[in-house]
């Protein structure tokens, strides 16, 4: 089963702009792991600004889950050439998810485990691929919190309007741990 699906879902309203053809990350470039520990490495997003991440590689996708040292705030980056489903629109919600089972399936449903109270942005770089972007401006220990508790699970994202749509990605390893290394890496690297 493939980590990242997209299917037709409503969701919980929150401020959001969705930009079709933005990705402000982008490729982040490895200069240097972080002292602290936890898989955290420093690297330059694709404008060349610092960044503190931990990269999550699965057999069709690589997950980002970084700060941006001095901007942007922190973000989740999804890298994947599978084809996109659906894309999710304003207003969504961000949120680690369960992923419910019935009768041994998958139902594509999931129950709300920690959810995101702060504002996002969210961006599809390509609309032909499933990869996203989403920055928390805001309170990035909060919002990396929010993605330690998908570890294992899922990371969702869900819109509310119509046509409504769901995506999400599996969060494999990153977990407490990580995500307060994260803002501690941010903190001893501010430019």
């Amino acid at each position: 089963m493939s980590w990242l699906l997209a299917i037709a879902a409503l969701g919980f309203v929150l401020p959001v702009a969705a930009q079709s053809g933005a990705d402000p990350v982008g490729a982040i470039r490895r200069t240097a792991p972080f002292e602290g520990g936890h898989g955290v490495m420093l690297g330059r997003d694709a404008a060349g600004r610092a960044v503190c991440y931990f990269r999550e590689q699965g057999d069709t996708h690589q997950l980002d889950i970084g700060i941006g040292i001095g901007a942007a705030g922190a973000f989740v980056r999804l890298d994947t050439p599978e084809p996109r489903d659906a894309t999710a629109r304003h207003p969504v919600r961000v949120f680690a998810g369960l992923q419910q089972i019935e009768n041994g399936k998958a139902t594509d449903r999931f129950k709300a485990l920690d959810t995101f109270a702060g504002a996002v942005s969210f961006h599809v770089p390509r609309k032909d691929q499933a990869g996203f972007v989403i920055v928390a401006a805001g309170d990035p220990a909060a919002f990396l919190a929010v993605v330690a508790a998908a570890r294992r699970n899922f990371l969702v994202v869900e819109s509310r309007q119509p046509p409504a749509a769901r995506e999400y990605v599996g969060v494999g390893d990153f977990d407490r741990p990580a995500a307060d290394a994260l803002v501690a890496c941010a903190r001893r690297h501010p430019h």
